[in-house]
């Protein structure tokens, strides 16, 4: 109705503007028509006049009815001086067509005491109207005004139309196809607008649905969690005296397996509750190369039982403050991941750097597995996200929220030579980026 409400009114205002600029050019060519006739009507006058003096014909009643036939008006002849010598006052003589009581005359002397006058009745007004010119000026422009509106019309309510069209596409996730987006002008900034609008909208949707999973999530981890932490906690234990009072080296073997395999368990419960109850990391001076030492070696059984060699480099120098629980669960997750990638076994390189000139800690850990797809390059970071047969897709995101929790960041990215490489980025002890809380909390 809008659209209908808009091209009535831009039609209705260029018919308008078409019905004044044509009765405007009448007047102007009926103004025109008039004049020229009236220059006619002079020259004529003058015309004869110089006729009559060359000829030396004197004026009589049967020279008016014949000049009256040949040229088609009233033809008189005046004295223009008195017997006094005296100007005659009552008509100009001069060639000027004046008009008196709706008849215009024109007077032009012959010699010096006659002249002669020519009068007719005044044409009507608009008679232009009926001259084949006029007409053909008007067709003319009523065509141009026509190709005009069309065009008009074709560059500004079509495109809106088309912008109309995809209005209740708005939540749609369908891609749009709005060439007006590409414009220039006003309708273009429309259009942008509407795509800006609609990927915020999505979004938000997003964030939403995601948040909801989240409360649903946190809500199930609260309660497995209390269920499951206490028996594995047990098993560790037990693991552990087992351990020590085995017999023999096969014994302490499998206690040692079941021990990491309750870590494992452990570390899981943690990043579930991680996501249901995300608080601000602890904040302590700790040495990173330390760190993922520690982390190495508490894989060392999963590393040796995937035949994944290990090559590890430290700058005994990168120190950041941070909590040692939560960045001790990003590096066994990326270790595990890495393992995961190398199922036939492989290299796995990890460098702890301290680049001071730029105030942070890098942590880099390189695999030669068969690395990020592009979707998963893109979407790492996203909670539930994988493509790993039996993953949940909470270890890289969880990851990604403790390093940024830290005033840090993770990026990801796939080696020339094949193979998936993890970057960790945290401030160096001393400079302040802010620790705070998860942004997903």
């Amino acid at each position: 109705m809008i659209l209908k409400s808009l091209s009535w009114r831009i039609g209705l205002s260029f018919a308008a503007f078409v019905l004044i600029g044509s009765i405007a050019l009448v007047f102007v060519i009926d103004r025109q028509v008039a004049r020229e006739n009236e220059l006619r009507f002079a020259e004529l006058a003058r015309t004869n006049a110089a006729f009559l003096a060359r000829a030396k014909l004197p004026p009589s009643p049967y020279l008016d009815e014949s000049l009256e036939q040949v040229l088609g008006c009233r033809v008189d002849f005046v004295t223009t001086r008195s017997n006094s010598g005296n100007e005659h006052p009552v008509k100009p003589a001069d060639g000027t067509v004046y008009r008196r009581e709706g008849r215009e005359s024109v007077s032009v002397r012959i010699d010096d005491t006659t002249a002669l006058v020519l009068s007719r009745e005044v044409a009507a007004s608009w008679t232009a109207l009926r001259q084949r010119t006029t007409l053909s000026i008007l067709a003319t422009f009523w065509l141009l005004s026509g190709v005009s509106g069309w065009l008009i019309g074709r560059g500004m309510v079509q495109p809106l139309k088309n912008l109309a069209a995809q209005l209740p596409r708005i939540e749609s996730r369908e891609p749009l196809a709005l060439d007006v987006a590409q414009r220039k002008d006003e309708i273009g900034d429309v259009a942008r607008a509407f795509v800006a609008t609609r990927r915020a909208l999505q979004e938000e949707r997003d964030s939403r649905e995601r948040a909801e999973k989240l409360a649903v999530l946190g809500r199930m981890t609260t309660a497995l969690a209390h269920e499951i932490q206490n028996p594995v906690a047990a098993i560790a234990m037990h693991a552990q005296l087992w351990k020590r009072d085995a017999g023999d080296q096969r014994e302490s073997s499998v206690a040692e397996r079941i021990e990491l395999e309750s870590r494992r368990i452990d570390d899981l419960l943690s990043q579930w509750l991680f996501l249901a109850r995300p608080e601000p990391p602890a904040s302590s001076s700790l040495s990173i190369a330390a760190l993922v030492e520690q982390c190495i070696e508490a894989t060392r059984a999963g590393l040796d039982h995937a035949r994944v060699a290990v090559t590890f480099t430290a700058d005994d120098a990168a120190r950041v403050r941070g909590d040692a629980k939560r960045l001790s669960q990003v590096f066994r997750n990326l270790i595990v991941n890495a393992i995961q990638a190398m199922p036939r076994g492989g290299q796995l390189d990890i460098a702890v750097r301290s680049l001071a000139s730029d105030g942070i800690v890098a942590v880099t850990i390189a695999d030669t597995g068969v690395g990020f797809s592009e979707t998963a390059l893109a979407r790492f970071a996203e909670f539930f996200f994988t493509e790993r047969e039996g993953g949940m897709g909470i270890g890289l995101s969880v990851a990604s929220e403790i390093v940024r929790a830290h005033g840090g960041e993770l990026r990801v990215h796939n080696l020339p030579s094949g193979g998936a490489c993890v970057m960790i980025e945290l401030p160096h002890e001393g400079i302040e980026r802010g620790i705070d809380a998860p942004r997903n909390a």
